[in-house]
């Protein structure tokens, strides 16, 4: 009886310790999803390592994943945007500067209109306007890109947001 109790003890308490590294692992169902959906999108690998990474995708359908890549995208974007008014408050000469303040613009549009459109129409079940949204926010990334006549300092930031909404984009369109 004691043995009996003991094994129960042990158990209970393995489980208690375990139990909340369980829960934001994505179990091995959601990982096919996951991976069927993103063997769908132009990257494969960025789109993997995102949805495994978040702890929501264990429970999202398809409208899920994608609305994890539209905060993913939101999260990019506010970065660049805290960047780049890192950025401007240096010394900076005339064409950095010009470059950097149509970033600020290029991104504020993405933050406030491409977001907020992608997700609304996600949550109203009309992937059609949240897949034009994905595509605008990279379209606004490339825009930043091409607005410095030398080098930019937002290269990788822009890759980054630009790698993103293609997978956003790929995805929404799953559900059309």
């Amino acid at each position: 009886m004691k043995l009996l109790l003991l094994i129960f003890l042990v158990q209970s308490v393995l489980q208690t310790i375990y139990l909340p590294a369980s829960q934001g692992a994505v179990q091995p169902m959601d990982v096919r999803l996951i991976e069927q959906t993103c063997k769908q999108t132009p990257l494969y690998d960025v789109c993997v390592s995102i949805l495994k990474s978040d702890s929501r995708s264990s429970k999202a359908d398809v409208t899920g994943l994608a609305l994890i890549m539209v905060d993913v995208l939101k999260a990019k974007a506010t970065g660049t945007t805290n960047y780049i008014k890192t950025l401007l408050r240096g010394n900076l000469k005339g064409d950095v500067r010009r470059g950097l303040s149509s970033c600020a613009d290029l991104y504020n549009t993405v933050l406030e209109a491409d977001i907020p459109v992608a997700i609304e129409a996600l949550q109203k079940g009309d992937p059609k306007f949240a897949e034009q949204a994905a595509n605008d926010a990279g379209i606004e990334a490339r825009s930043c890109e091409s607005s410095f006549s030398g080098h930019s300092p937002l290269t990788e930031s822009n890759k980054s947001v630009q790698d993103v909404s293609s997978v956003a984009a790929a995805i929404v369109r799953l559900l059309l």
